[in-house]
């Protein structure tokens, strides 16, 4: 499976969500805002988690 790094903006607790997930193997699910889908945070993403938030962009629309 191949990863795309996307640059989003994350809140402090949203990193720390996600570094448990990393730790325990565990899935996670965050919540992204349209003003969220630029930014300074660095996400791997799959393909199709690019096209959703792509889309979502495009629309003007949060994604989860």
């Amino acid at each position: 499976m191949s990863y795309t790094n996307v640059h989003v903006n994350i809140s402090e607790n949203q990193q720390q969500n996600l570094k448990h997930a990393v730790d325990t193997k565990s899935p996670v699910s965050i919540r992204l805002g349209y003003e969220d889908l630029c930014g300074s945070d660095v996400l791997a993403l799959t393909n199709s988690q690019v096209n959703r938030m792509t889309k979502a962009y495009e629309n003007g629309k949060d994604i989860k």
